[in-house]
Protein backbone atom coordinates (compact mmCIF):
# COMPACT_ATOMS: atom_id res chain seq x y z
CA UNK A 1 0.00 0.00 0.00
CA UNK A 2 2.61 2.38 -0.78
CA UNK A 3 3.08 4.15 -4.26
CA UNK A 4 5.18 7.44 -5.10
CA UNK A 5 1.85 9.24 -6.36
CA UNK A 6 -1.29 9.52 -4.96
CA UNK A 7 -4.08 11.15 -6.87
CA UNK A 8 -7.47 11.65 -5.34
CA UNK A 9 -10.14 11.55 -8.55
CA UNK A 10 -9.84 10.27 -12.29
CA UNK A 11 -11.27 13.46 -14.48
CA UNK A 12 -9.11 15.16 -17.00
CA UNK A 13 -6.81 16.82 -14.09
CA UNK A 14 -6.49 13.74 -12.10
CA UNK A 15 -5.44 11.73 -15.05
CA UNK A 16 -3.41 14.31 -16.80
CA UNK A 17 -1.27 14.28 -13.75
CA UNK A 18 -1.14 10.40 -13.48
CA UNK A 19 -0.13 10.49 -16.73
CA UNK A 20 2.27 12.49 -16.43
CA UNK A 21 4.00 11.17 -13.59
CA UNK A 22 3.96 7.63 -14.45
CA UNK A 23 5.30 8.26 -18.03
CA UNK A 24 8.18 9.55 -15.86
CA UNK A 25 8.91 6.81 -14.40
CA UNK A 26 6.94 7.42 -11.03
CA UNK A 27 4.46 4.30 -9.51
CA UNK A 28 0.78 6.03 -9.38
CA UNK A 29 -2.28 5.06 -7.98
CA UNK A 30 -5.45 6.87 -9.11
CA UNK A 31 -8.91 6.52 -6.09
CA UNK A 32 -12.15 7.38 -7.38
CA UNK A 33 -15.25 7.27 -5.42
CA UNK A 34 -17.40 7.04 -7.88
CA UNK A 35 -18.41 3.72 -9.81
CA UNK A 36 -16.95 5.03 -13.47
CA UNK A 37 -13.47 6.67 -14.11
CA UNK A 38 -13.81 9.92 -15.81
CA UNK A 39 -15.29 12.37 -13.73
CA UNK A 40 -16.99 15.73 -14.38
CA UNK A 41 -14.77 15.64 -17.85
CA UNK A 42 -16.50 12.77 -19.23
CA UNK A 43 -19.77 14.51 -19.03
CA UNK A 44 -18.40 17.84 -20.34
CA UNK A 45 -17.58 19.03 -23.88
CA UNK A 46 -14.42 18.25 -23.70
CA UNK A 47 -13.19 21.39 -25.35
CA UNK A 48 -9.94 23.30 -24.05
CA UNK A 49 -8.84 26.33 -24.54
CA UNK A 50 -5.11 26.59 -25.29
CA UNK A 51 -3.78 30.13 -26.40
CA UNK A 52 -0.67 29.34 -28.86
CA UNK A 53 -1.48 25.57 -29.55
CA UNK A 54 0.34 23.38 -31.84
CA UNK A 55 -2.81 23.12 -33.80
CA UNK A 56 -3.07 26.35 -34.18
CA UNK A 57 0.56 27.39 -35.23
CA UNK A 58 -0.39 24.51 -38.20
CA UNK A 59 -3.10 25.59 -38.93
CA UNK A 60 -1.40 29.84 -39.04
CA UNK A 61 -3.31 31.37 -36.29
CA UNK A 62 -1.31 34.78 -35.47
CA UNK A 63 -1.84 34.32 -32.01
CA UNK A 64 0.89 35.09 -29.12
CA UNK A 65 1.05 34.66 -25.22
CA UNK A 66 1.43 38.06 -24.86
CA UNK A 67 -1.91 39.17 -26.60
CA UNK A 68 -3.11 36.09 -24.53
CA UNK A 69 -2.23 37.47 -21.47
CA UNK A 70 -3.58 40.97 -22.28
CA UNK A 71 -6.80 39.68 -22.79
CA UNK A 72 -6.89 37.67 -19.58
CA UNK A 73 -5.65 40.44 -17.42
CA UNK A 74 -8.04 42.49 -18.67
CA UNK A 75 -11.06 40.45 -18.35
CA UNK A 76 -10.36 39.20 -15.02
CA UNK A 77 -9.02 42.41 -13.10
CA UNK A 78 -6.48 42.96 -10.57
CA UNK A 79 -7.62 40.18 -8.77
CA UNK A 80 -5.13 38.07 -11.32
CA UNK A 81 -3.10 36.09 -10.08
CA UNK A 82 -0.24 36.72 -12.98
CA UNK A 83 1.91 33.73 -11.94
CA UNK A 84 -0.70 31.64 -12.62
CA UNK A 85 -2.02 32.92 -15.95
CA UNK A 86 1.77 32.76 -17.34
CA UNK A 87 2.41 29.35 -15.94
CA UNK A 88 -0.94 28.60 -17.73
CA UNK A 89 0.13 30.10 -21.00
CA UNK A 90 3.60 28.54 -21.02
CA UNK A 91 2.35 24.82 -19.97
CA UNK A 92 -0.59 24.68 -22.31
CA UNK A 93 1.06 24.51 -25.90
CA UNK A 94 3.27 22.13 -24.04
CA UNK A 95 0.69 19.95 -22.55
CA UNK A 96 -1.10 19.64 -25.49
CA UNK A 97 2.49 18.73 -27.43
CA UNK A 98 3.28 16.31 -24.87
CA UNK A 99 0.09 14.13 -24.68
CA UNK A 100 0.14 13.97 -28.83
CA UNK A 101 3.86 12.62 -28.33
CA UNK A 102 3.14 10.48 -25.04
CA UNK A 103 -0.52 9.11 -24.80
CA UNK A 104 -3.55 8.64 -26.40
CA UNK A 105 -4.98 12.01 -26.25
CA UNK A 106 -5.66 14.08 -29.75
CA UNK A 107 -7.14 17.36 -29.97
CA UNK A 108 -8.35 19.03 -32.97
CA UNK A 109 -8.85 23.23 -33.12
CA UNK A 110 -12.10 24.16 -33.16
CA UNK A 111 -14.58 25.77 -35.93
CA UNK A 112 -14.76 29.36 -35.03
CA UNK A 113 -15.79 30.42 -31.42
CA UNK A 114 -15.16 33.82 -29.71
CA UNK A 115 -13.62 34.68 -26.65
CA UNK A 116 -16.58 35.39 -24.27
CA UNK A 117 -15.26 39.14 -23.91
CA UNK A 118 -15.17 40.28 -27.70
CA UNK A 119 -15.01 43.96 -26.98
CA UNK A 120 -11.93 43.57 -24.84
CA UNK A 121 -8.57 43.90 -26.50
CA UNK A 122 -6.94 40.80 -27.42
CA UNK A 123 -10.03 38.59 -28.12
CA UNK A 124 -10.21 36.55 -30.92
CA UNK A 125 -12.47 34.26 -32.60
CA UNK A 126 -10.75 31.42 -33.73
CA UNK A 127 -7.52 29.11 -33.22
CA UNK A 128 -7.51 29.15 -29.09
CA UNK A 129 -10.47 25.90 -28.47
CA UNK A 130 -9.45 23.05 -29.22
CA UNK A 131 -11.84 19.86 -29.03
CA UNK A 132 -11.43 16.68 -28.00
CA UNK A 133 -11.06 14.39 -31.24
CA UNK A 134 -13.48 11.17 -31.10
CA UNK A 135 -12.50 8.04 -30.15
CA UNK A 136 -13.54 4.04 -30.57
CA UNK A 137 -14.55 2.90 -27.49
CA UNK A 138 -13.80 -0.86 -28.25
CA UNK A 139 -10.17 0.25 -27.51
CA UNK A 140 -10.59 0.14 -23.72
CA UNK A 141 -11.57 -2.90 -24.32
CA UNK A 142 -12.82 -4.43 -21.07
CA UNK A 143 -12.36 -1.03 -19.21
CA UNK A 144 -14.83 0.58 -21.60
CA UNK A 145 -17.89 -0.66 -19.06
CA UNK A 146 -15.69 1.86 -16.33
CA UNK A 147 -15.68 4.58 -18.40
CA UNK A 148 -18.42 6.81 -17.30
CA UNK A 149 -21.34 7.14 -19.77
CA UNK A 150 -22.59 10.69 -21.16
CA UNK A 151 -25.15 12.30 -20.23
CA UNK A 152 -28.26 10.29 -21.58
CA UNK A 153 -30.00 13.84 -21.71
CA UNK A 154 -27.66 15.31 -24.38
CA UNK A 155 -27.37 12.37 -26.74
CA UNK A 156 -29.96 10.56 -28.59
CA UNK A 157 -31.36 7.34 -26.66
CA UNK A 158 -29.09 4.43 -25.85
CA UNK A 159 -25.92 6.57 -26.16
CA UNK A 160 -26.05 7.67 -29.73
CA UNK A 161 -23.81 10.79 -29.94
CA UNK A 162 -22.97 13.86 -31.44
CA UNK A 163 -19.86 16.23 -31.83
CA UNK A 164 -19.23 19.32 -32.30
CA UNK A 165 -17.72 18.40 -35.87
CA UNK A 166 -21.51 17.05 -36.28
CA UNK A 167 -23.13 20.43 -35.77
CA UNK A 168 -22.92 21.49 -39.27
CA UNK A 169 -24.18 18.26 -41.48
CA UNK A 170 -27.02 18.61 -38.75
CA UNK A 171 -27.90 22.22 -39.22
CA UNK A 172 -27.91 21.24 -43.10
CA UNK A 173 -30.35 18.38 -42.58
CA UNK A 174 -32.23 17.06 -44.98
CA UNK A 175 -29.37 18.10 -47.45
CA UNK A 176 -27.96 14.58 -49.34
CA UNK A 177 -24.51 15.43 -47.88
CA UNK A 178 -25.83 15.24 -44.20
CA UNK A 179 -28.17 12.40 -44.63
CA UNK A 180 -25.25 9.94 -45.88
CA UNK A 181 -23.24 11.48 -42.64
CA UNK A 182 -25.70 10.69 -40.17
CA UNK A 183 -26.69 7.76 -42.52
CA UNK A 184 -23.11 6.14 -41.62
CA UNK A 185 -22.88 7.18 -37.90
CA UNK A 186 -26.57 5.43 -37.31
CA UNK A 187 -25.23 2.54 -39.08
CA UNK A 188 -21.75 2.04 -36.88
CA UNK A 189 -24.05 2.09 -33.83
CA UNK A 190 -26.40 0.03 -35.00
CA UNK A 191 -23.42 -2.76 -35.20
CA UNK A 192 -22.65 -1.82 -32.18
CA UNK A 193 -26.14 -3.05 -30.57
CA UNK A 194 -25.80 -6.07 -32.22
CA UNK A 195 -22.60 -6.54 -30.86
CA UNK A 196 -24.42 -6.13 -27.72
CA UNK A 197 -22.05 -2.57 -26.62
CA UNK A 198 -24.17 -1.51 -23.66
CA UNK A 199 -23.94 1.78 -25.67
CA UNK A 200 -22.70 3.15 -28.60
CA UNK A 201 -18.48 2.76 -29.20
CA UNK A 202 -18.19 6.37 -31.36
CA UNK A 203 -17.04 8.61 -28.11
CA UNK A 204 -16.86 12.32 -28.79
CA UNK A 205 -16.37 15.64 -26.76
CA UNK A 206 -15.88 15.34 -23.21
CA UNK A 207 -16.11 11.38 -23.15
CA UNK A 208 -13.94 11.21 -25.69
CA UNK A 209 -11.33 12.73 -23.97
CA UNK A 210 -12.17 10.78 -20.71
CA UNK A 211 -11.87 7.93 -22.78
CA UNK A 212 -8.35 8.73 -24.34
CA UNK A 213 -7.35 9.63 -20.69
CA UNK A 214 -8.13 6.64 -19.45
CA UNK A 215 -6.15 4.51 -22.00
CA UNK A 216 -3.67 6.45 -21.56
CA UNK A 217 -3.49 5.80 -18.10
CA UNK A 218 -3.63 2.70 -18.62
CA UNK A 219 -0.97 2.25 -20.92
CA UNK A 220 1.29 4.31 -18.41
CA UNK A 221 1.11 1.87 -16.15
CA UNK A 222 -1.38 3.55 -13.50
CA UNK A 223 -2.92 1.46 -11.04
CA UNK A 224 -7.06 2.64 -11.30
CA UNK A 225 -9.17 1.62 -8.29
CA UNK A 226 -13.12 2.98 -8.39
CA UNK A 227 -15.81 2.66 -6.01
CA UNK A 228 -13.39 4.07 -3.10
CA UNK A 229 -13.73 7.38 -1.01
CA UNK A 230 -10.97 9.17 0.57
CA UNK A 231 -11.62 9.40 3.70
CA UNK A 232 -8.41 11.91 4.97
CA UNK A 233 -4.79 13.18 4.17
CA UNK A 234 -2.05 11.32 6.43
CA UNK A 235 0.49 13.75 7.66
CA UNK A 236 4.03 13.45 8.96
CA UNK A 237 6.24 15.94 10.61
CA UNK A 238 4.10 18.74 8.59
CA UNK A 239 4.00 16.81 5.12
CA UNK A 240 1.25 15.34 3.85
CA UNK A 241 2.43 11.33 3.72
CA UNK A 242 -0.72 9.65 2.07
CA UNK A 243 -4.59 8.92 2.28
CA UNK A 244 -6.87 6.90 4.26
CA UNK A 245 -9.54 5.27 1.66
CA UNK A 246 -11.37 2.06 2.27
CA UNK A 247 -10.19 1.88 6.18
CA UNK A 248 -6.39 1.45 5.09
CA UNK A 249 -3.42 3.85 5.37
CA UNK A 250 -2.02 4.07 1.84
CA UNK A 251 1.66 5.63 1.60
CA UNK A 252 2.80 8.41 -0.98
CA UNK A 253 6.45 8.67 -1.43
CA UNK A 254 6.53 11.89 -3.58
CA UNK A 255 2.88 13.62 -2.94
CA UNK A 256 -0.76 13.75 -2.94
CA UNK A 257 -2.96 15.41 -6.02
CA UNK A 258 -6.00 16.41 -4.95
CA UNK A 259 -8.34 16.35 -7.94
CA UNK A 260 -11.43 15.17 -6.61
CA UNK A 261 -14.26 17.87 -8.54
CA UNK A 262 -15.08 20.36 -6.27
CA UNK A 263 -18.40 20.70 -4.64
CA UNK A 264 -21.69 20.99 -6.44
CA UNK A 265 -23.78 18.02 -4.49
CA UNK A 266 -22.52 19.53 -1.21
CA UNK A 267 -25.61 21.51 -0.31
CA UNK A 268 -23.86 23.60 2.70
CA UNK A 269 -20.94 24.92 -0.04
CA UNK A 270 -24.18 25.57 -2.51
CA UNK A 271 -25.85 27.19 0.16
CA UNK A 272 -22.34 29.02 1.26
CA UNK A 273 -21.53 29.62 -2.49
CA UNK A 274 -24.25 29.94 -4.76
CA UNK A 275 -26.78 32.33 -5.52
CA UNK A 276 -30.64 31.47 -5.13
CA UNK A 277 -28.83 28.35 -3.70
CA UNK A 278 -32.69 26.55 -3.11
CA UNK A 279 -33.60 26.51 -6.75
CA UNK A 280 -30.18 26.01 -7.96
CA UNK A 281 -29.29 22.87 -9.80
CA UNK A 282 -25.59 21.33 -10.85
CA UNK A 283 -25.51 19.19 -13.80
CA UNK A 284 -22.32 18.04 -12.60
CA UNK A 285 -21.95 14.11 -10.54
CA UNK A 286 -23.71 13.53 -7.34
CA UNK A 287 -20.07 12.46 -5.90
CA UNK A 288 -18.64 15.93 -6.35
CA UNK A 289 -18.79 17.17 -2.42
CA UNK A 290 -16.02 19.45 -1.92
CA UNK A 291 -13.83 16.22 -0.54
CA UNK A 292 -10.87 17.20 -1.77
CA UNK A 293 -11.08 21.27 -1.13
CA UNK A 294 -12.09 19.52 2.79
CA UNK A 295 -9.34 18.02 3.52
CA UNK A 296 -7.44 20.22 1.86
CA UNK A 297 -8.36 22.77 4.67
CA UNK A 298 -8.48 19.62 7.31
CA UNK A 299 -4.52 19.90 6.94
CA UNK A 300 -4.09 23.53 6.69
CA UNK A 301 -4.15 24.39 3.40
CA UNK A 302 -5.90 28.08 2.72
CA UNK A 303 -9.11 29.16 0.46
CA UNK A 304 -7.65 32.03 -1.80
CA UNK A 305 -10.11 34.60 -1.13
CA UNK A 306 -13.06 35.99 -2.81
CA UNK A 307 -13.66 35.22 -6.34
CA UNK A 308 -15.81 37.19 -8.66
CA UNK A 309 -17.80 34.36 -9.66
CA UNK A 310 -18.09 31.22 -7.27
CA UNK A 311 -19.30 28.87 -10.44
CA UNK A 312 -19.59 28.39 -14.11
CA UNK A 313 -22.95 29.26 -14.65
CA UNK A 314 -25.31 26.97 -16.94
CA UNK A 315 -29.07 27.34 -17.57
CA UNK A 316 -30.64 24.04 -16.75
CA UNK A 317 -33.88 22.04 -16.72
CA UNK A 318 -35.14 19.22 -14.62
CA UNK A 319 -36.81 16.06 -15.11
CA UNK A 320 -37.49 13.67 -11.61
CA UNK A 321 -37.91 10.02 -13.21
CA UNK A 322 -40.23 7.53 -12.26
CA UNK A 323 -37.37 5.75 -10.36
CA UNK A 324 -36.28 8.95 -8.55
CA UNK A 325 -33.56 9.79 -10.92
CA UNK A 326 -33.16 13.64 -11.84
CA UNK A 327 -32.33 13.90 -15.18
CA UNK A 328 -30.83 17.56 -15.35
CA UNK A 329 -30.14 19.30 -19.24
CA UNK A 330 -27.88 22.56 -19.55
CA UNK A 331 -29.40 24.59 -22.20
CA UNK A 332 -26.48 25.41 -24.48
CA UNK A 333 -28.10 25.73 -27.66
CA UNK A 334 -32.11 26.53 -27.82
CA UNK A 335 -31.67 29.29 -26.52
CA UNK A 336 -29.51 30.92 -28.93
CA UNK A 337 -31.94 29.34 -31.79
CA UNK A 338 -34.87 31.77 -33.52
CA UNK A 339 -37.73 31.62 -32.03
CA UNK A 340 -37.03 31.04 -28.38
CA UNK A 341 -37.69 33.28 -25.76
CA UNK A 342 -37.07 33.35 -21.92
CA UNK A 343 -39.55 35.31 -19.59
CA UNK A 344 -39.59 36.06 -16.09
CA UNK A 345 -43.08 35.82 -13.67
CA UNK A 346 -44.28 38.76 -15.25
CA UNK A 347 -44.20 37.43 -18.64
CA UNK A 348 -41.37 39.59 -19.42
CA UNK A 349 -38.08 38.73 -21.31
CA UNK A 350 -34.94 40.05 -19.06
CA UNK A 351 -31.81 39.51 -21.12
CA UNK A 352 -30.13 38.41 -23.69
CA UNK A 353 -30.90 34.79 -24.28
CA UNK A 354 -28.20 33.89 -26.97
CA UNK A 355 -25.33 35.14 -24.06
CA UNK A 356 -23.34 32.78 -22.68
CA UNK A 357 -23.59 34.79 -19.13
CA UNK A 358 -27.44 34.41 -18.90
CA UNK A 359 -27.75 33.07 -15.82
CA UNK A 360 -26.23 36.70 -14.78
CA UNK A 361 -29.26 38.56 -16.05
CA UNK A 362 -31.54 35.44 -13.92
CA UNK A 363 -29.98 36.44 -10.54
CA UNK A 364 -29.94 39.90 -11.85
CA UNK A 365 -33.83 39.65 -12.15
CA UNK A 366 -34.99 37.49 -9.47
CA UNK A 367 -35.96 35.64 -12.25
CA UNK A 368 -35.34 32.51 -10.22
CA UNK A 369 -37.33 30.09 -11.74
CA UNK A 370 -38.02 31.27 -15.09
CA UNK A 371 -39.40 29.88 -18.28
CA UNK A 372 -38.17 29.24 -21.76
CA UNK A 373 -41.07 29.66 -24.26
CA UNK A 374 -41.69 28.49 -27.74
CA UNK A 375 -44.11 27.75 -30.51
CA UNK A 376 -44.48 24.36 -32.22
CA UNK A 377 -42.58 25.57 -35.72
CA UNK A 378 -39.69 26.15 -33.33
CA UNK A 379 -39.77 22.44 -31.38
CA UNK A 380 -40.25 20.74 -34.75
CA UNK A 381 -37.29 22.37 -36.19
CA UNK A 382 -35.38 22.66 -33.17
CA UNK A 383 -36.13 20.70 -30.30
CA UNK A 384 -36.24 22.17 -27.35
CA UNK A 385 -34.65 21.20 -23.33
CA UNK A 386 -34.54 17.17 -23.47
CA UNK A 387 -37.05 17.31 -26.97
CA UNK A 388 -35.47 16.40 -29.65
CA UNK A 389 -35.16 18.26 -33.03
CA UNK A 390 -38.19 17.04 -34.88
CA UNK A 391 -39.74 17.00 -32.00
CA UNK A 392 -39.19 13.29 -30.54
CA UNK A 393 -39.81 12.89 -26.95
CA UNK A 394 -42.39 15.51 -26.95
CA UNK A 395 -45.97 13.70 -26.31
CA UNK A 396 -43.87 11.92 -23.12
CA UNK A 397 -42.21 15.08 -21.79
CA UNK A 398 -45.99 17.04 -22.15
CA UNK A 399 -47.38 13.87 -19.84
CA UNK A 400 -44.28 14.21 -17.33
CA UNK A 401 -44.85 17.27 -16.74
CA UNK A 402 -41.43 18.75 -18.21
CA UNK A 403 -42.63 20.53 -20.84
CA UNK A 404 -46.28 22.53 -20.55
CA UNK A 405 -48.45 23.20 -24.05
CA UNK A 406 -51.22 25.81 -24.33
CA UNK A 407 -53.20 26.15 -27.48
CA UNK A 408 -52.75 29.90 -26.96
CA UNK A 409 -50.30 32.29 -25.34
CA UNK A 410 -52.94 33.23 -22.95
CA UNK A 411 -53.25 29.38 -22.14
CA UNK A 412 -49.80 28.68 -21.70
CA UNK A 413 -49.02 31.60 -19.24
CA UNK A 414 -52.28 30.77 -17.29
CA UNK A 415 -50.67 27.44 -17.18
CA UNK A 416 -47.44 27.92 -16.05
CA UNK A 417 -48.51 31.06 -13.91
CA UNK A 418 -47.15 34.13 -15.46
CA UNK A 419 -49.01 36.95 -16.29
CA UNK A 420 -51.03 36.29 -19.32
CA UNK A 421 -50.81 39.84 -20.63
CA UNK A 422 -47.20 40.24 -19.90
CA UNK A 423 -46.76 37.72 -21.90
CA UNK A 424 -48.75 38.56 -24.62
CA UNK A 425 -47.37 41.78 -25.00
CA UNK A 426 -43.65 40.00 -25.35
CA UNK A 427 -44.47 37.71 -27.75
CA UNK A 428 -45.97 40.57 -29.94
CA UNK A 429 -42.96 42.34 -28.89
CA UNK A 430 -40.11 40.13 -30.06
CA UNK A 431 -42.68 39.08 -33.18
CA UNK A 432 -42.15 42.77 -34.12
CA UNK A 433 -38.10 42.10 -33.48
CA UNK A 434 -37.93 39.04 -35.79
CA UNK A 435 -39.18 40.69 -38.82
CA UNK A 436 -36.61 43.35 -38.16
CA UNK A 437 -34.07 41.64 -37.12
CA UNK A 438 -33.07 43.57 -34.51
CA UNK A 439 -33.90 43.23 -30.53
CA UNK A 440 -34.01 46.62 -29.66
CA UNK A 441 -34.41 45.35 -25.98
CA UNK A 442 -31.86 42.85 -25.25
CA UNK A 443 -29.39 42.51 -28.19
CA UNK A 444 -30.10 39.24 -29.01
CA UNK A 445 -27.75 38.26 -32.22
CA UNK A 446 -26.57 40.65 -32.20
CA UNK A 447 -22.42 39.84 -31.75
CA UNK A 448 -20.69 36.74 -33.07
CA UNK A 449 -20.77 35.05 -29.86
CA UNK A 450 -24.55 35.12 -30.31
CA UNK A 451 -24.80 34.33 -33.79
CA UNK A 452 -22.19 31.04 -33.24
CA UNK A 453 -24.55 29.06 -32.00
CA UNK A 454 -28.24 30.58 -33.82
CA UNK A 455 -29.47 29.13 -37.13
CA UNK A 456 -26.93 30.13 -39.95
CA UNK A 457 -30.37 29.54 -42.19
CA UNK A 458 -32.56 31.90 -40.95
CA UNK A 459 -32.81 35.39 -41.38
CA UNK A 460 -32.42 38.43 -40.61
CA UNK A 461 -30.96 37.58 -37.70
CA UNK A 462 -30.28 33.83 -36.78
CA UNK A 463 -31.03 33.95 -33.31
CA UNK A 464 -34.13 36.06 -33.67
CA UNK A 465 -37.33 34.57 -35.00
CA UNK A 466 -41.35 34.72 -34.56
CA UNK A 467 -43.29 32.74 -31.80
CA UNK A 468 -46.14 32.60 -33.74
CA UNK A 469 -47.65 28.89 -34.60
CA UNK A 470 -49.73 26.96 -32.04
CA UNK A 471 -49.72 25.36 -30.16
CA UNK A 472 -47.09 26.67 -27.48
CA UNK A 473 -44.57 25.52 -25.54
CA UNK A 474 -42.83 26.27 -22.31
CA UNK A 475 -40.03 24.60 -20.09
CA UNK A 476 -39.02 25.71 -16.50
CA UNK A 477 -35.41 26.66 -16.39
CA UNK A 478 -33.44 27.26 -13.19
CA UNK A 479 -29.54 28.77 -12.56
CA UNK A 480 -26.92 25.90 -12.27
CA UNK A 481 -23.58 25.21 -13.15
CA UNK A 482 -20.84 23.37 -14.93
CA UNK A 483 -18.34 23.88 -12.58
CA UNK A 484 -17.49 25.41 -9.55
CA UNK A 485 -14.76 27.66 -9.19
CA UNK A 486 -14.32 28.08 -5.10
CA UNK A 487 -10.65 26.08 -4.13
CA UNK A 488 -7.60 25.59 -2.50
CA UNK A 489 -4.86 28.46 -3.13
CA UNK A 490 -2.09 26.77 -5.04
CA UNK A 491 1.16 28.30 -6.59
CA UNK A 492 2.59 28.08 -9.97
CA UNK A 493 3.52 24.71 -9.51
CA UNK A 494 0.59 23.52 -7.56
CA UNK A 495 2.27 23.30 -4.63
CA UNK A 496 -1.06 23.70 -2.22
CA UNK A 497 -0.71 26.63 0.25
CA UNK A 498 -1.24 27.37 3.61
CA UNK A 499 -2.59 30.35 5.12
CA UNK A 500 0.49 31.95 5.15
CA UNK A 501 1.48 31.14 1.42
CA UNK A 502 3.90 28.67 2.49
CA UNK A 503 3.71 25.35 0.35
CA UNK A 504 2.15 22.15 2.21
CA UNK A 505 4.79 19.62 1.49
CA UNK A 506 3.79 16.87 -0.70
CA UNK A 507 0.37 18.36 -1.44
CA UNK A 508 -0.90 19.70 -4.78
CA UNK A 509 -4.40 20.67 -6.44
CA UNK A 510 -5.74 20.59 -10.00
CA UNK A 511 -8.90 20.79 -11.60
CA UNK A 512 -11.79 22.14 -9.23
CA UNK A 513 -10.11 21.48 -5.94
CA UNK A 514 -8.06 24.03 -6.83
CA UNK A 515 -9.06 27.87 -7.11
CA UNK A 516 -10.40 28.84 -10.59
CA UNK A 517 -6.83 30.82 -11.95
CA UNK A 518 -9.50 33.03 -13.79
CA UNK A 519 -11.04 33.86 -10.01
CA UNK A 520 -14.29 32.38 -11.57
CA UNK A 521 -14.96 34.63 -14.63
CA UNK A 522 -14.04 32.24 -17.73
CA UNK A 523 -13.15 34.17 -20.84
CA UNK A 524 -14.67 31.86 -23.05
CA UNK A 525 -15.18 28.70 -24.28
CA UNK A 526 -13.15 25.60 -22.83
CA UNK A 527 -11.85 27.32 -19.65
CA UNK A 528 -12.85 24.35 -17.33
CA UNK A 529 -11.43 21.40 -19.11
CA UNK A 530 -8.55 23.88 -20.16
CA UNK A 531 -6.72 24.78 -16.55
CA UNK A 532 -7.62 20.80 -15.00
CA UNK A 533 -5.57 19.31 -17.77
CA UNK A 534 -3.18 21.96 -17.37
CA UNK A 535 -2.64 22.48 -13.74
CA UNK A 536 -3.26 18.21 -13.84
CA UNK A 537 0.33 18.24 -16.31
CA UNK A 538 2.04 21.20 -14.19
CA UNK A 539 0.98 19.25 -10.82
CA UNK A 540 2.39 16.03 -12.34
CA UNK A 541 5.49 17.88 -13.61
CA UNK A 542 6.70 18.97 -10.05
CA UNK A 543 5.90 15.39 -8.61
CA UNK A 544 8.34 14.49 -11.30
CA UNK A 545 11.23 17.19 -10.24
CA UNK A 546 10.02 16.65 -6.68
CA UNK A 547 11.08 12.82 -6.22
CA UNK A 548 14.10 11.93 -4.51
CA UNK A 549 16.80 10.43 -6.58
CA UNK A 550 17.38 6.64 -6.26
Amino acid sequence: MQYDVIVVGSGASGLTAAIRAAKSGLSVLVLEKAGHFGGTTAVSGGGIWIPGSPQARAAGVDDSPAVARQYILEVVGETANPALIDAYLDNGPEMVAWLAENSAVEFLISPPSSDWYPDVPGAVNYGRLLSPKEYDGKKLGSDFADLRPAREEFNAPGGFMIDLFDLPYLAAMPSPKSLVHFGKLAAKFGMDKLRRYPRGTRLTMGNALAARLLRSALDAGVRLQKSTAVDGLLEDGGRVSGVRAGGNDILANVGVVLASGGFSANEQLRRAYMPFAEHHVSILPYENTGDGMNMGLEAGASLDGDNLVNGVWAVVSKLTRPDGYVARYAHLIDMSKPGCIAINAKGERFGNEASVRFVDAMHADGAVPAHIVGDAAFVKKYGMGMVFPGGGGLKKLVEAGYVVQGATIRELAGKIGVDSDGLEATVGRINQFATSGVDEDFGKGSEEIDREIGDPRHSPNPCLGPVATAPFYAIRIYPGDGSTTVGLRIDEHCHVLDAGGTPIEGLFAAGLDANSIWRGKSPAHGCNVGPAMVLGYIAGTSLVEARVPA
